[in-house]
């Protein structure tokens, strides 16, 4: 049967200590089951450990019954399982996915795990692209989930991948996989909610499955280029220096909008990313070498070569979680950090006090570098 990508091949890339156990976040839905099905059927043959994680987000009195019912399944299997309780709901659907990426980054890393497993399938990477073409998105971008990223919370995410095997897989074929096992799965009642825009999407395509099939084959098309772009955006990154003080210079001419954004989000030690139309404007303004503009809590100026990016003192969080400074250094003794005058200007006024501390800039850099090269894996017999 195939269904989900290369585990192996996966998994080894980004956990490769077979000690280390592997997450899977588990909701109770066809899409995380069918997951936890493929998971086990893996761990079993593979020799690894899985941890299953399922979130209760406090919207509804029945999801604590429904992480009870991933609970005895898990343990059925073998597998540890925990509920991870959002202590402060909101009800929205973007403070909701970020308090989802927060409770599994940290539980993972309690466990020690480096990866995190998701069900996101392909149905699911249809309906992101019709939604980010309606947002006036043109290129292949849109054609995400990606088979791996790194986490999308900061610094609660560091080091942690998400990994989404099952992007090349349609949901129907999981969910006979899932009758034929005689596995029930639960329907939640906000899939088919139409004030949330997915939803909407969902229920659109479902009507008219004669579009399905043409977004089938255009987003198919589209995977296969973001591969290609996201490897060639991989290697732009490989590029970039960054030094001890955490100044960050690129010495290409030509630079992505997509890069930059990155850049942004790894210069400010954040989580957020400027809007595309931002980082061109800014480009298009920097014209002249010295010029310098803050854009997403980062600074931009123009050099000869390209482009030196620093910390919007301004924005500089003056805080540190779990010893982790501004989302861009380490407490390390010893490491011996550059004294004030000897930092670029750039970031001076963004540093920490103190010569204890080591920029994670670069290990950020690396990381989402190493995600975008992953290869487009294809399913495996299973």
């Amino acid at each position: 049967m195939k269904l989900g990508a290369d585990f192996d091949a996966l998994i080894a890339r980004f956990s490769a200590d077979p000690g280390a156990p592997i997450s899977l976040a588990v909701s109770g839905g066809s899409d995380s089951l069918a997951l936890l099905w493929l998971a086990d059927e893996w761990a079993a043959r593979a020799g690894r450990h899985l941890q299953v994680f399922t979130v209760d987000h406090g919207f509804r009195e029945e999801a604590q019954a429904e992480a009870d019912y991933v609970a005895r399944l898990s343990q059925k299997l073998g597998h540890p399982h925990q509920t991870l309780t959002w202590q402060t709901p909101k009800k929205t659907q973007s403070a909701a996915r970020r308090a989802r990426y927060q409770l599994l980054c940290d539980a993972a890393r309690e466990v020690n795990g480096q990866v995190i497993l998701t069900g996101h399938t392909f149905d699911d990477v249809i309906e992101t692209a019709l939604i980010r073409r309606r947002r006036q998105v043109r290129d292949a971008s849109i054609a995400g989930p990606t088979l791996a990223a790194s986490a999308p919370v900061w610094p609660e995410g560091r080091g942690i991948t998400m990994l989404r095997p099952l992007v090349h897989t349609r949901r129907a074929p999981l969910r006979d996989l899932l009758t034929k096992e005689n596995w029930s799965w639960i329907d939640d009642p906000s899939n088919e909610a139409v004030q949330f825009e997915r939803a909407r999407v969902r229920l659109f395509l479902a009507r008219h499955p004669r579009l399905n099939d043409i977004c089938h084959q255009f987003v198919r098309a589209l995977q296969q280029t973001r591969a290609r772009q996201d490897a060639a955006l991989g290697d732009a990154l490989n590029q970039v220096a960054v030094s001890d003080d955490g100044m960050i210079e690129t010495t290409q001419t030509v630079m992505a909008d997509r890069l930059l954004s990155i850049l942004a989000r790894c210069a400010s030690g954040t989580d957020s990313e400027p809007r595309a139309h931002a980082i061109s404007d800014m480009q298009a303004s920097l014209t002249k070498v010295g010029q310098r503009q803050t854009l997403g809590g980062a600074w931009f100026q123009k050099t000869k070569a390209g482009l030196r990016i620093g910390r919007d003192p301004g924005e500089t969080q003056h805080m540190t979680r779990g010893e982790i400074y501004d989302g861009r250094f380490e407490r390390a003794v010893g490491t011996d950090l550059p004294s004030p005058e000897d930092q670029a200007f750039l970031v001076r006024h963004a540093a920490p006090d103190g010569s204890d501390w080591r920029e994670i800039i670069s290990e950020r850099i690396s990381h989402i570098a190493a995600c975008l090269q992953t290869p487009l894996l294809k399913p495996v017999e299973s």
